[in-house]
């Protein structure tokens, strides 16, 4: 499989269901996506944004929901915990409790 991302964020995100070769990404559960939250802050990505998907019983077709962050210019050393911050929230409250994630991550 091609590196999406970086062989570090993709290792992250690779616990979720691999959705290529179309889809260059990964669908996390809930619980899976503010794991990999937590880690990619950790590993100083920038959260970009992420789309919101149906299960596996839908194709993981697309709710159309999503949220985005958009980085200083030039980033700051907040920028990851910022958008780790919003990623969580939007995820933690998502109203959907079989929802899947699709997580879109910058190096900072």
């Amino acid at each position: 499989m091609p590196i999406v991302y970086s062989e570090k964020a993709d290792a992250i995100l690779s616990v979720g269901i691999w959705l290529g070769p179309e889809h260059r990404n990964w669908a996390l559960t809930k619980e899976k996506a503010l794991a990999a939250i937590g880690r990619l802050r950790d590993a100083n990505f920038i959260l970009l944004g992420g789309d919101v998907l149906s299960g596996p019983e839908k194709n993981f077709s697309h709710t159309y929901d999503n949220w985005h962050f958009e980085p200083s210019t030039p980033p700051v050393a907040d920028d990851p915990s910022s958008s780790a911050r919003k990623a969580l929230s939007y995820v933690r409250d998502y109203p959907v409790e079989d929802a899947y994630f699709v997580l879109v991550p910058s190096s900072a």
